[in-house]
């Protein structure tokens, strides 16, 4: 014991008793009490985040809990193929309406990114060989080019599930960005029954639309549809790639009356004063639409994108070389994407501009 305490403790008496009251008090005050939970509120602690969770389930108009959520039959393109293919092969699948393309304005040079159609047709009231004039579009690559209804002409393609075809006119319904929802021939874009002349002209002709999509369209798709599709029959409904589509149906030209390079070379009266540049097209547009009436040379026949190259003339530029020589270059303006490149002389003896070797 200190001295201080004892003369403390001489002064006031024992304090020892005091002071372990003082330190128990302090301690019972230090110690977090023990709180004690009623019944009635735990019960509504637990109640509120049920019936938060009941009501949210109940108003959301998709049940979160739905089995019918995550893999579900996926859509067999095969017995529908089968069908169309058929169609196809008999000449069933389309009805052209030609007079429909009457309001369509006259063109009395086709030149440029503007092409012929090979397919010739009448038009009631007229003499003339009609034939629709195709726009290959600018910049296909860099912009959204078609919008929705525009009529377009396609080659074959068989990247989707259900193809297209040369011959067949087919409508835009749906561009890049899109939302395409597609089952049991119920179509959908962004959500929302699609409303248009062309479906409510499927349902008079009770044709099916097969397919089966659940698809946000990429910056270089479009969703087509049959635009003259046959009485009672199953039409493919597809994505197609912007380079699979040959152009927007946009005017009439007549074999009596429009110049073009084009017409000249379907009624085999190539003897006019040719471009260099409207050779080319011409030598790419041979090719593909299966007449082979011009001398092909191996290399050209031979490049696996001559379709992509056609379409592509507006990314191209034809320079002189020489009196007898020119250079016919693709150049993109993107990282990554290689120019094409080809050479075109004068050959006197046909009198015509030559893809050299």
């Amino acid at each position: 014991m200190s001295d201080m305490k004892r003369k403390f403790d001489q002064m006031m008496g024992d304090t020892s008793e005091q002071e372990r009251r003082i330190q128990q008090g302090v301690r019972e005050k230090l110690r977090t009490p023990v709180r004690k939970t009623s019944w009635p509120v735990l019960f509504v602690s637990v109640a509120i985040p049920a019936i938060a969770l009941f009501l949210f389930f109940s108003m959301n108009p998709m049940n979160q809990l739905s089995s019918d959520e995550g893999p579900g039959t996926p859509y067999d393109p095969l017995d529908d193929l089968a069908q169309i293919s058929a169609l196809q092969k008999k000449k069933l699948l389309s009805d052209v309406d030609y007079e429909s393309f009457s309001s369509l304005p006259h063109f009395d040079e086709v030149d440029g990114l503007y092409y012929v159609d090979r397919e010739r047709f009448a038009m009631k009231g007229s003499s003339y060989a009609f034939h629709t004039v195709i726009e290959r579009k600018e910049g296909l690559y860099d912009d959204v080019v078609y919008k929705a209804g525009d009529i377009v002409r396609t080659m074959t393609n068989t990247t989707s599930h259900l193809p297209t075809y040369s011959d067949a006119y087919y409508e835009v319904l749906a561009v890049p960005g899109d939302r395409v929802v597609l089952k049991d021939g119920e179509l959908r874009i962004n959500g929302k029954p699609l409303d248009s002349d062309i479906l409510a002209h499927f349902t008079e002709q009770e044709v099916t639309i097969a397919g089966g999509y659940d698809q946000l369209l990429n910056a270089r798709e479009y969703f087509l549809l049959n635009h003259f599709p046959a009485a009672k029959t199953v039409q493919g409904a597809t994505i197609t790639p912007v380079h699979k589509i040959y152009g927007q149906v946009v005017g009439l030209a007549t074999e009596e009356q429009t110049k073009s390079i084009y017409l000249d070379y379907i009624t085999d009266r190539l003897d006019g004063d040719y471009t260099p540049e409207q050779t080319f097209d011409l030598y790419m547009y041979d090719k593909l639409m299966g007449a082979s009436k011009l001398p092909q040379t191996p290399e050209f026949t031979q490049i696996n994108r001559l379709g992509e190259l056609f379409l592509e003339a507006s990314y191209r530029k034809v320079s002189p070389l020489s009196d007898d020589q020119v250079e016919v270059r693709y150049k993109y303006g993107r990282e990554g994407v290689a120019e094409q490149v080809f050479q075109m002389g004068w050959d006197p003896t046909v009198g015509r501009w030559l893809i050299e070797e």
